[in-house]
């Protein structure tokens, strides 16, 4: 007879609520030069992540250079005076680190990863491409190649064209948020080496410049290897202001795109930054029309319909302003179908429910903790804030206030910024086949 052992039956553990998370709020240091340093000692994440934000606005190209900020940036890697050519990355790899630039509608982000061992080793280097970039006549004339290839590659793309003929239409055409950051093909053509050394004498100082640092810091003296590195580095004799993007005219416009068998549909809007107080219920309300899978807009034409794939809605913002954009595909077929019921749920007269709100709340509160888990997502938030100009508190207090939201406030603020008769709508698609899609102004009345 099999003898089975006796169980030991063990109490059921007690089970606590969480603490609130909070985003991880940094140590600040100011330099004599200029240069601000943000430090997020991050216990466990040995591999450090260096965000070098400069003041680069889009106004202070020149016309006839636009995309000389995204060259000067993409070409910083490219050598520098005291390790030129591919000797720069040699280096770089020798001590674990990677870097890497981008520039953005008000500033210019650099980028370095490395381990917190070599951190003065790499973050010298760092210092030496941002500073003293080689710029060499070849070097340049390769990244404007590179760019120029990209700019023709994305122009095949329907999604690319729609989304960037609905931001000419929603701003100023005068102004420069309204073209490409990385210039046409026109303006980058005309790039030169002299040009990217001139854009880079006057543009990258450390004037108003911040270095967000991010990861285990135990042991590790930050702000002197900083001071070190960056200390010598002296301010421009003048700065560039910063112009706001101003709204523009809106359009209704179908792209040609003969044979093409898919419409790229976008609605879009001019609509608010992240300081503006409707923000928060914004973020709500787009999430509940748009912004997730759930979403009124995906449940209507993804799955009642099947005229789409999936459907996006949400808000980018600009340091001031910014725009509220739809965007889908469907067959060309059912593009009208497909954007006659969007613009009647878009216009909805259906308040929001409690209950849409709070899955909307919960989808992007308790999605959050998950998206900075790493020092690479964290100094690049903490990038973004500086670049923003939001106070370090930002995302903490947004996760307070979007449990403050309620369906009454979420709908004030979604009826205040989406007017769905004064929309821009842009088609790209076949145009014969498209004719006649678009609504007239005031048809959802």
């Amino acid at each position: 007879m099999t003898q089975h052992p006796q169980h030991t039956a063990w109490p059921r553990p007690s089970v606590v609520s969480g603490s609130s998370w909070t985003f991880p709020h940094p140590e600040v240091t100011r330099f004599d030069n200029g240069l601000t340093l943000l430090a997020y000692h991050l216990p466990g994440q040995y591999i450090l992540s260096c965000d070098l934000v400069l003041e680069t606005p889009l106004n202070a190209e020149q016309a006839s250079q636009e995309g000389v900020a995204t060259i000067a940036a993409r070409a910083l890697n490219e050598g520098s005076a005291g390790h030129p050519g591919s000797a720069l990355a040699q280096a770089l790899e020798r001590v674990g680190a990677q870097f890497d630039a981008v520039a953005g509608p008000s500033t210019t982000q650099c980028v370095l990863d490395a381990p917190a061992t070599s951190l003065r080793e790499a973050l010298t280097l760092f210092a030496e491409a941002i500073v003293e970039p080689d710029f060499a006549p070849d070097d340049i004339a390769r990244v404007v190649a590179n760019r120029l290839a990209e700019i023709d590659q994305k122009q095949s793309h329907g999604s690319y064209v729609a989304s960037r003929a609905l931001r000419e239409a929603l701003v100023d055409h005068d102004s420069r948020f309204a073209r490409p950051v990385g210039g046409t093909a026109t303006t980058v053509a005309t790039i030169t080496s002299d040009h990217v050394r001139a854009y880079h004498r006057r543009m990258y100082h450390p004037y108003d410049a911040t270095i967000v640092i991010a990861g285990d810091l135990t042991d590790v003296r930050v702000g002197d290897i900083v001071d070190h590195v960056f200390g010598q580095w002296r301010p421009a004799q003048a700065t560039v202001e910063p112009r706001a993007a101003t709204p523009g005219l809106g359009a209704r416009q179908v792209i040609d795109r003969s044979g093409s068998v898919q419409a790229d549909i976008r609605f879009g809007w001019f609509g608010v930054d992240q300081k503006d107080p409707r923000w928060t219920d914004l973020q709500v309300a787009l999430t509940i029309m748009g912004g997730a899978f759930t979403s009124r807009l995906n449940h209507a034409l993804r799955e009642e319909r099947g005229y789409t794939y999936g459907i996006s809605m949400g808000a980018r913002p600009f340091r001031v302003g910014g725009l509220i954009e739809l965007a889908t595909s469907t067959r060309t077929d059912v593009a009208g179908a497909a954007i006659d019921e969007a613009q009647e749920i878009l216009a909805t007269r259906e308040p929001f429910t409690q209950t849409e709100v709070t899955r909307a709340v919960d989808y992007l509160t308790y999605s959050a903790p998950l998206g900075y888990d790493t020092a690479e997502a964290v100094a690049a938030q903490g990038a973004g804030l500086v670049a923003g100009r939001l106070p370090l508190d930002h995302i903490t207090s947004t996760l307070r206030a979007l449990r403050q939201v309620t369906a009454d406030t979420a709908m004030a603020a979604y009826r205040s910024l989406v007017d769905v008769d004064a929309s821009s709508i842009i088609v790209v698609g076949d145009a014969d086949s498209l004719d006649g899609v678009l609504p007239q102004r005031g048809s959802t009345h």
